[in-house]
């Protein structure tokens, strides 16, 4: 061993290096997209340095200096490869690119949901050859795995927007 490869071996490991030499990021979203690690803090960051509560304004300061959201981002529509944009006027936020991928999402969904709840009946049944009871569970596993992907076509906006409470 020359005295080269005694000094990299002899040298301890940085915790901020990760493997290769490179940034190791605090998080995987964390790195930008030329793979540097130099980025904005998230907003519960920055209002944890407060040494009391956040008020509106101490928000409304903070999001000058924290990460910033996405203004285009994918349909909600697992199958869409298209993008929706944050609108730039008022007006609703569009959750899918077009109402008729809307309506896929929403059909597939409740397709999704009533073959799931066929399997789990014949499941439940208990009369079942183990071949068989073996499929209809790898087939409910799998459509549990979809459904996970349709879930926002699925729910009600009141899930996200939970309605005033009666005064």
């Amino acid at each position: 061993m020359d005295n080269g490869e005694m000094e990299r071996v002899a040298q301890p490991a940085s915790p901020a290096l990760g493997r290769g030499g490179d940034p190791a990021p605090c998080a995987p979203d964390q790195r930008n997209e030329d793979g540097s690690t130099d980025v904005r803090k998230t907003l519960s960051s920055v209002l944890s340095g407060l040494n009391r509560p956040a008020q509106g304004a101490d928000v409304a300061a903070a999001l000058d200096t924290c990460l910033a959201l996405p203004g285009v981002i994918g349909c909600l529509n697992p199958l869409c490869d298209k993008k929706c944009a944050w609108p730039t006027r008022r007006g609703r936020p569009r959750d899918y690119c077009s109402r008729g991928c809307r309506q896929s999402a929403l059909r597939t969904n409740a397709r999704l949901v009533g073959e799931l709840s066929l399997i789990e009946q014949s499941l439940a049944v208990g009369e079942l050859r183990k071949v068989d009871r073996v499929r209809l569970e790898a087939r409910a596993a799998h459509t549990r795995w979809c459904l996970r992907r349709y879930a926002s076509a699925g729910q009600q906006d009141s899930a996200i927007h939970p309605a005033a409470p009666d005064t």
